[in-house]
């Protein structure tokens, strides 16, 4: 063999090489489907040993069912008549039965005589494709219901551009508003948000929005017939690929109805506390009187004097509540010993059989704080701790201190919180129901010592145990104008 013939040798078994192991099928077959040759990388995908598919197999053997019926009512008369088909997607099924998604592209190779002689398919294993396919249509489907969601709410749900100019306006916005989407759209959403609010506190929102933090507010809107609205509004900041803030989200509420049950709740309180001090005043003031004359009754006068005293706390907390509902609690700030706060406090609520231990350190512990408001915490905190223990029992104080903040546990031995109860034990009028029988109360002690904590820009925590008891802890910062 001369050195021509030995170059096209070579170059024979090269191509031979690439045909068998290029990465997708190649397969030939006759006109009535027979399979004449195949490669090795098609063999590989379907598990077959070549003499398996040689062998008089058809290709259209190896389709699914439906695959089968397609092939020959409409891929193979489209490929008689135009020669070619292109991206035809089919199932075929492997030895094991399992089906393979693939791609086939065909082409039809005529004789001299112009009859069709051969058919050359190349075929693409389509796995991932079909996976990635019907994720897209996954995603699809859940973003339709999405929108669904969105166009169908109560609530208003607005998007907009990192710069608050609104891109959609769903049927809930409407309702709130008054105003059709297409008036809305391309339009600032502060013109309609910050009714009553200045510029500076809205760009502050936008500020947060655009270091990647939701957040919450509540503000007056403005109607489309000019009316206000008092609304809540959740804004969301939603990044783009490159991590920008690429749109803002925002469920807006109508809080109206709650806004008026809280002015009314409000005026309920103030009054109340007006109607029930006159007349306690006079109660007191015969008990008093009773008192300095011969004949009475101590046990019934001293009885009276309780109750009075019971009511004016009463009446006490709903006033501070009304004002803290207000937000018009004044603190008037001192250095203030806590370990000295407390101690005169326990001594003045201890009963008998449920003794009171204050655990003090061995100096003071110091914070600037409100005595009254303070002594008011710790006298609720001191009660319900001697309230809800068993006879021989014991509620026991400790303090702590660290370089930012000080801390004072109030711990009992009594019935404990379940578990369900505890996101609600600081709520406002809330009770346990299952202490809602041993002790009097309407719910408000817990509601003002938390506020009153927070009021010193502190916090108020809470550990409980059913049947061991429960520790409540008063943090509260070392330094005037710092948050614990």
């Amino acid at each position: 063999m001369d050195s021509a013939g030995m170059t096209n040798s070579l170059l024979h078994e090269s191509m031979e090489d690439v045909y068998e192991d290029v990465p997708c099928g190649f397969l030939f077959t006759r006109p009535d489907g027979t399979i004449v040759r195949v490669n090795r990388t098609l063999l590989a995908w379907t598990g077959y040993e070549r003499a398996d598919l040689t062998s008089g197999r058809r290709f259209q053997d190896l389709l699914t069912i439906p695959g089968k019926i397609f092939y020959e009512s409409q891929y193979f008369p489209v490929l008689r008549l135009h020669g070619a088909v292109k991206d035809v997607a089919f199932d075929i099924t492997r030895l094991d039965r399992e089906p393979l998604p693939v791609l086939v592209n065909s082409v039809q190779r005529s004789a001299p005589d112009g009859r069709p002689s051969l058919i050359a398919s190349t075929i693409f294993d389509a796995t991932d494709r079909r996976s990635y396919e019907r994720e897209l249509l996954l995603a699809r489907r859940d973003a339709e219901q999405l929108a669904a969601v969105v166009r169908m709410s109560s609530d208003a749900i607005v998007t907009t551009s990192p710069a608050g100019v609104v891109q959609t306006w769903n049927a809930g916005a409407e309702r709130l508003f008054g105003y059709p989407a297409a008036t809305v759209t391309g339009t600032d959403l502060r013109n309609i948000l910050s009714n009553g609010e200045d510029d500076a506190a809205w760009n502050r929102l936008l500020a947060e929005i655009r270091a990647g933090r939701p957040v919450y507010h509540e503000m007056v809107g403005r109607r489309a017939d000019g009316g206000p609205v008092d609304v809540s509004v959740g804004l969301t900041p939603h990044p783009d690929l490159l991590g920008h803030l690429g749109a803002i989200s925002a469920i807006i509420r109508d809080i109206g109805e709650r806004r008026e049950i809280e002015r009314l709740q409000q005026e309920f309180l103030a009054m109340a506390a007006h109607e029930l001090r006159s007349p306690l005043t006079g109660i007191r003031a015969h008990a008093q009187l009773m008192r300095r004359r011969v004949t009475y009754s101590e046990r019934g006068v001293d009885a009276i004097l309780g109750q009075t005293d019971r009511l004016a706390r009463l009446i006490d907390d709903l006033l501070l509540a009304s004002q803290i509902e207000a937000d018009r609690i004044d603190l008037r700030l001192e250095e203030l010993d806590l370990v000295l706060e407390a101690r005169s406090v326990a001594e003045h609520h201890g009963v008998e059989g449920v003794p009171i231990l204050v655990e003090a350190p061995g100096g003071p512990v110091m914070v600037p704080a409100d005595r009254v408001r303070i002594s008011q915490v710790f006298a609720n905190l001191i009660t319900n701790a001697v309230k809800y223990s068993p006879e021989g029992g014991k509620v026991v104080v400790r303090f702590g201190q660290t370089s930012d903040e000080a801390w004072v546990a109030v711990a009992d031995q009594g019935i404990g919180i379940q578990r369900e109860a505890l996101s609600h034990l600081f709520d406002r009028f809330y009770r346990v129901p299952e202490a809602a029988s041993r002790a009097p109360g309407i719910g408000l002690g817990l509601y003002i010592s938390r506020r009153i904590v927070e009021a010193h820009h502190g916090r108020i925590d809470v550990e409980s145990v059913p049947g061991k008891g429960s520790t409540f802890t008063v943090f509260l910062p070392v330094r005037r104008g710092t948050r614990g």
